[in-house]
């Protein structure tokens, strides 16, 4: 597994030199990047203008969301669909190999049962699409319980609906995004989570409910970086997925109301510091950081002339 970036995750925006420099300087080896974006620049000047930042950092990429709506009308998923494809040239083009959508949380439009069938078949499309370019598809979920305002159906909004759900689907490229914040506010536990086979886990996400909230009613503002424990352990599970042999991204999370007023290299470094220290305790062997590297290197006055 490898410590990964992902802006969006942690309510943080900027130019894509900026965002490659902050992963960089705080020690993420993968970084999940806005591919829609490098497809406007690609069509504007060409892929290798738009990719060479990522290109001379040499930094992984963890994967890239979507941006595809699963509650959208029919023809507007379809149109979503279309532009799918040259994305994920490019995202093949660039060793891209994971690929995010997150399920409705609730919807106007039918039923929980008829409108799981019609997701199934969605997630099966955008699946078809990008299995010949060797991506796989994570599959979120969101329980924040503010989402359940406004809409007329509820949808999946619970670890147990999450897993039936993606279980469900045939197409071998499709997995989960494992989010201990969403696990926990949709009332998973670590057993359950521990019977998914690692295999079938495309990302995970670390994310705490903060401390003065009951989880039972956490919105999704609630979000706070990842702590060792809590209602979830998180060391334990990252001893679960080291021993099950899990390669793709650990991500930091935190809503970044929770975060006002601090310098977005401030919010990093806490990101930063509470991966490292998750892994440390799960037994892993950590990094140093570049910044800690270059104060190590002994100090050695020129001789006067």
């Amino acid at each position: 597994m490898f410590k990964n970036f992902s802006p969006w995750l942690l309510g943080i925006n900027g130019r894509q030199s900026e965002l490659i420099e902050l992963a960089l300087t705080y020690g993420f080896r993968g970084m999940d990047v806005d591919m829609f974006d490098m497809l406007r620049r690609s069509q504007r000047t060409s892929l290798e203008d738009a990719t060479k930042y990522l290109r001379a950092a040499e930094i992984k990429i963890g994967g890239f969301d979507l941006g595809i709506n699963l509650d959208a009308d029919d023809e507007a998923f379809t149109t979503q669909v279309a532009t799918l494809h040259p994305m994920a040239d490019i995202a093949k083009e660039l060793g891209t190999t994971r690929a995010y959508v997150k399920l409705p949380a609730a919807t106007d439009r039918l039923p929980y049962h008829e409108y799981f069938e019609i997701q199934r078949a969605r997630l099966n499309q955008i699946a078809d699409v990008l299995a010949p370019r060797e991506i796989k598809l994570g599959v979120a979920f969101s329980a924040g319980k503010e989402l359940e305002e406004g809409k007329e159906f509820a949808f999946v909004r619970d670890a147990e609906g999450f897993v039936a759900l993606v279980s469900s689907i045939p197409a071998e490229n499709v997995g989960y995004i494992i989010d201990t914040f969403d696990w926990v506010v949709g009332s998973g536990a670590m057993d359950k989570l521990t019977e998914i086979p690692v295999d079938k886990i495309v990302s995970v996400r670390l994310g705490a409910v903060a401390s003065e909230v009951e989880a039972s009613s956490a919105t999704t503002t609630d979000r706070v970086l990842p702590a060792k424990e809590g209602l979830l352990n998180h060391v334990q599970l990252i001893e679960h997925l080291e021993s099950n042999k899990y390669n793709g991204p650990i991500c930091p999370t935190a809503s970044s109301s929770r975060y006002k007023g601090q310098t977005r290299e401030s919010t990093v470094q806490q990101a930063q510091e509470a991966i490292d220290g998750i892994s440390k305790d799960a037994g892993l062997a950590v990094a140093p950081l570049p910044m800690d590297l270059i104060e190590d290197i002994p100090y050695e006055p020129t001789p006067a002339t």
